[in-house]
């Protein structure tokens, strides 16, 4: 091959100038990305920077068989960047032809990658910038011409070739020119590349400006064409149209859209065998034919005329110079007879004989009409007649059977399927029939198992369901295109539609609804019957007379629906029910009431709707004597439970942990009280961590009501309950309720309240089956997670507060989850602390407070007496003189409150605390809450950590044998989600700690110094927390602790000190004063 030298390189004579300078710029810039050597195939391998990053390959031998990705290289066999990477090697002194030496010379002359890429980028982005400035001033605009035909799919001699719309392009700056690679330039200007047009006329498509309407067209013929290739693939018939690149075939579904904004660009070419157009029209539901018929010498000729230029089979349209026809579904089925028919015969002149002109008036002219334009000459106007159908059907029943006769009506004919009712048209009067219309109605009955006779369709009929089908179905459904007629038998056994009208009142005592239902001209009796084949699912009810009701429209089937969902029996009586109350806002919901639908409400009714649906409405004042203020959702809370009581209802108050539900029931009874002066007991069943909570909060805020915790032996518990008086409140937990239920049946209790009832929520257990027997008319349940596992739970609560209220346990589960949801809407108040939060504090303090044990509260009694015989036999001077020991004792009873393994070594009974600690921990992991729990006391913690680890509970424990470092990795575990327990000593954690990763403090023992309790707080309530913060402080009932606690409401700061493990006290302890301490160890005196 003849080639040319170029400085000391030499490259192919055929390459232009233009294109060689190219390159020379290409390596000016630093766009030769780098250059690799690959000995053994003898190959220098580059990356060079064009509009793209181009892989090239330079043929090290001398053959010189290069190869680059860029489209130009395609169609030449050369580029710019082919030469820029020959180049390249040239300026490092390398020959072209490769040998061991110059492949390794390539490596080491390489510069640093870093140099390299920072140099080459640098380069290019300058040059770029400076070319935008330079050229864009310089653009010439690219005009472009569509042309569009319409071509064989394949020249090939077969019979499936098919013809398609093709598009073409021209295009040029100055001149245009025949796009040959039509794929090429596409995708030449979607890559903004140089395309040939021809050979020395190319487009650089970052040198040109193209209209926003031509680039918006290429960018989707570009998309076109890459969805054929997609599909096609590269297996392509050699005489197939998709192999030549000067078209593109334009895809069905998109054609009609391309053609149009080809057309809006004003720039398109549709060229048809005939001429050239600018516009093309598309005609919908249309189609290119006319048929003319005449007479002559008394026959009749059919002539059919084709005015399509092209049927586009794969298109299903027709194209007439430039008008193309989109004819429907429907009138290409109807075409299709006529396509096999012109493909035999020719279409003039089609003589129709005198014999078959019925058949074809009946069934050719209506497929004609159809498909295009039909003209009747004068002579056969007057004889061809179109008229109307009008198809009446008449139904009679004899012999057991139901019989059919039908009747097409037209102006001047009537058929009839009994030929004695015939009625022919005037000789030489063709009437034009609506066969399609025919025979839907012949068919329709034939559909229905009517059989033909000699005059009509018949079909036997004696079954109850038979006739309610005729009635409901058959009728109808042939009404929709006739007129039905029936005799005066078959008219007496269906009885015209008559809805029911429901009546719904509230009794007396407000805890049964009264539901009525009235049916025009029926006695209430058989009102009844009625009610009883709704409930039996029956589609109709026949009465004693014969005559047949359907319980199928949309009233009936509402009643239906109601009475299924309120599982409702057969028990009526004078056409009406009894429901439970509770059942109101579905029955308002189901009927609804509303002007469309017949129904009529009582006041009371109205007013037991409203109360359910806006219970925040509900008229009732916040008790006087309340020692307390309720926040906005807790007077919500109040006057949801007053609401349900007046209306005998129970319900779930499912507020989170912590909004206070406790002081919501405290309310209600308050009122209760004040209202009705004397009331039966109350009845509160609480876990037994929480009892003396409960006496405690009911003491702090109603003082004027009485409240017993019920405890003590078994005769001692059977006395409390036996000796009870009105408005006195029993606080149980639900093991001794369990034991004393015998006692608790016997005693009237106006309200049942149960704490924590997901304690219950397996109504297997003896404890849910004693609580069900009670006879207590006003129940409630407390759970902030009335569902912990399964739905079932919900039921069994159900069934203590409102027995009754769910189907069977089985059925129940049935129940999809929104229905469930409706039901009980009224009856659940769930809030939680995102609904609130504008009303809640930042941080939520409550006093729990646990009973000890036994063995528990002997030993603490016993010390506790030690000490105070000590200390009361002091003076003043005396009592100074020992502080340091009366201090070390003080603590000694607060270990014991806690646990009395701190310091009594063979101690083998339990903690009251520890266990009110362990439910607390659960009930707030169930929750979704994560907690720190502070103790001053190292061991009682190592204690806490040791009961968790059983209970398989993982825990942080942070104490001050931790090191700096693992304390920062515990404390980001932990805020980051790890483990749910965060065990913290005071000494080691009480300041210094970001812990937000937890919503709940547990203070286990408390410290002299509130001020230290907030700090403990601090760890988990400060900048960074996004939820509310509940802290919990545990008080031993009956000890010391509830003196420190009195003492700390009373003098807020009163200690500063914190007295240790070991019994020292710092300095602060000074402090706390001889009354102080001496009112401490005055409890239990």
């Amino acid at each position: 091959m003849k080639s040319k030298k170029v400085g000391e390189c030499w490259m192919k004579w055929s390459i232009p100038e233009r294109v060689i300078e190219q390159g020379r710029e290409y390596v000016a810039e630093k766009r030769v990305l780098s250059v690799n050597s690959f000995l053994e195939k003898k190959i220098w391998s580059a990356e060079v920077m064009g509009s793209d990053i181009f892989h090239v390959e330079l043929d090290g031998s001398t053959k010189e068989d290069d190869f680059c990705e860029c489209l130009y290289w395609k169609n030449h066999g050369y580029c710019k960047h082919t030469v820029a990477v020959e180049l390249e090697l040239r300026d490092r002194k390398i020959s072209r032809v490769m040998t061991a030496e110059n492949a390794k010379q390539v490596a080491v002359d390489s510069p640093n990658p870093g140099q390299e890429l920072t140099e080459s980028f640098t380069r290019i982005f300058l040059n770029e910038n400076r070319k935008k400035t330079a050229v864009s001033k310089q653009k010439q605009s690219l005009k472009l011409e569509y042309r569009v035909e319409i071509k064989p799919m394949t020249t090939a001699l077969i019979r499936s070739s098919f013809d398609v719309f093709a598009l073409s392009l021209k295009a040029g700056t100055d001149k245009m020119y025949i796009v040959k690679d039509l794929p090429l330039f596409l995708e030449g200007f979607i890559k903004k590349e140089t395309v040939e047009l021809k050979s020395g006329q190319e487009i650089n498509f970052k040198d040109v400006s193209i209209e926003k309407e031509d680039s918006e067209i290429l960018t989707n013929l570009y998309k076109q064409h890459r969805s054929i290739q997609l599909i096609t693939g590269e297996h392509k018939d050699a005489k197939s149209l998709l192999t030549n690149s000067r078209y593109l075939i334009l895809m069905t579904a998109l054609v009609e859209e391309t053609i149009l904004d080809l057309q809006d660009s004003g720039n398109l070419q549709f060229i048809t065998q005939s001429s050239t157009y600018k516009t093309v029209m598309f005609v919908e539901e249309k189609m290119p034919f006319s048929f003319d018929i005449s007479q002559k010498n008394s026959t009749v000729t059919l002539s059919i005329t084709g005015l399509a230029d092209s049927h586009l089979k794969e298109y299903d349209w027709f194209v007439s110079d430039n008008i193309v026809f989109q004819p429907s579904l429907e009138q290409m089925r109807a075409y299709r007879p006529l396509q096999q028919f012109l493909q035999r015969y020719d279409g003039d002149n089609i003589i129709i004989e005198s014999a078959d002109m019925p058949d074809f008036t009946a069934y050719v002219m209506p497929l004609l009409v159809k498909i295009g334009n039909v003209s009747i000459d004068d002579q056969l106007k007057d004889s061809f007649v179109q008229e109307p159908l009008l198809t009446s059907v008449y139904f009679e029943y004899r012999n057991e059977a139901v019989h059919a006769t039908v009747e097409f009506n037209y102006k001047h004919m009537i058929l009839s399927t009994d030929p004695s009712k015939n009625q022919l048209p005037e000789e030489g009067v063709q009437i034009i029939r609506d066969s399609e219309k025919e025979m839907e109605i012949i068919n329709q009955l034939v559909g229905f198992d009517y059989h033909r006779t000699e005059a009509t369709y018949t079909k036997r009929m004696v079954r109850d369901d038979e006739f309610y089908t005729l009635f409901t179905k058959e009728i109808p459904t042939l009404e929709l295109d006739a007129t039905v007629y029936v005799d005066d038998l078959l008219d007496s056994m269906f009885l015209n539609q008559i809805d029911p009208e429901t009546i719904i009142d509230v009794q007396n005592e407000g805890s049964f609804l009264d539901v009525r239902f009235d049916i025009k001209g029926i006695t209430p009796a058989e009102v009844d019957d009625v009610l009883k084949s709704l409930i039996e699912k029956k589609a109709f009810h026949k009465f004693d007379n014969g005559t047949i009701l359907s319980l199928e429209s949309e009233s009936f089937r509402q009643v239906s629906d109601v009475l299924n969902e309120l599982r409702v029996t057969k028990n009526f009586q004078n056409g009406g029910i009894q429901l439970p109350s509770y059942r109101g806002l579905e029955l308002n919901e189901k009927f609804a009431m509303d002007e469309k639908t017949k129904g009529t409400v009582s006041k009371k009714f109205k007013n037991l709707i409203h109360d359910l649906n806006f219970p925040e409405e509900f008229e009732v004042d916040v008790p006087k004597s309340l020692n307390a203020e309720l926040r906005p959702y807790q007077k919500t809370g109040f006057q949801w439970l007053k609401m349900l009581s007046k209306y005998g209802f129970g319900g779930i108050l499912a507020d989170d942990m912590g909004l206070g539900k406790t002081i919501q029931v405290i309310t209600y009874m308050l009122s209760e009280i004040e209202e009705k002066v004397q009331n039966d007991p109350f009845l509160i069943v609480a876990p037994a961590s929480l009892i003396y909570n409960w006496h405690y909060e009911i003491e702090k805020f109603a003082p004027s009501i009485e409240s017993i915790v019920v405890s003590g032996t078994a005769e001692e518990r059977m006395q409390l309950i036996e000796n009870v008086k009105p408005n006195q409140v029993l606080i149980t937990s639900y093991p001794s309720f369990r034991q004393d239920v015998v006692h608790y049946k016997q005693s009237p209790f106006s309200t049942l309240i149960l704490d924590e009832s997901q304690m219950v929520k397996n109504h297997n257990t003896k404890t849910s089956q004693a609580l069900r027997d009670l006879t207590i008319k006003k129940r409630f349940a407390l759970s902030g997670t009335p569902i912990e596992n399964k739905i079932e739970e919900l039921w069994a609560i159900f069934q203590l507060i409102m027995p009754g209220f769910f189907p069977s346990v089985k059925k129940f589960k049935t129940l999809p989850n929104d229905q469930i949801a409706k039901m009980i809407r009224p009856f659940v108040l769930r809030r939680i602390k995102k609904d609130v939060l504008k009303e809640l504090p930042d941080k939520i303090e409550t006093n729990l407070y646990s009973q000890m044990t036994k063995e528990q509260k002997t030993v603490y009694l016993a010390y506790l007496q030690r000490i105070q015989e000590s200390v009361n036999s002091m003076n003043g001077a005396e009592f100074k003189k020992n502080r340091i020991e009366i201090l070390a004792g003080l603590t000694r009873l607060r270990q014991i409150c806690c646990d009395p393994r701190l310091f009594i070594d063979d101690y083998e009974g339990d903690s009251g605390k520890l266990e009110q600690l362990k439910e607390t921990i659960q009930t707030a992991r169930e929750n979704g809450r994560r907690i720190l729990i502070f103790s001053q006391f190292t061991s009682m913690l190592a204690i806490i950590e040791k009961e968790l680890t059983e209970q398989t509970v993982e825990t942080f424990y942070l104490s001050g044998q931790t090191k700096p470092k693992e304390r920062i990795e515990m404390v980001n575990r932990f805020n980051a989600g790890e483990k749910d327990v965060f065990l913290i000593s005071l000494k080691a954690g009480g300041t210094g700690l970001n812990l937000t990763g937890a919503d709940m403090v547990i203070l286990y023992d408390l410290w002299w110094n509130p001020a230290v309790e907030e700090q403990a707080a601090g760890r988990a309530h400060r900048i960074g927390q996004k939820k509310v913060v509940q802290v919990l402080r545990l008080i031993a009932e009956g000890t010391i602790e509830e003196k420190i606690d009195q003492l700390q409401q009373e003098k807020k700061a009163l200690f500063d000190q914190i007295i240790t493990e070991d019994g020292s006290i710092q300095k602060e302890g000074s402090q706390l004063s001889e009354d102080d301490i001496r009112e401490i160890l005055s409890i239990g005196m």
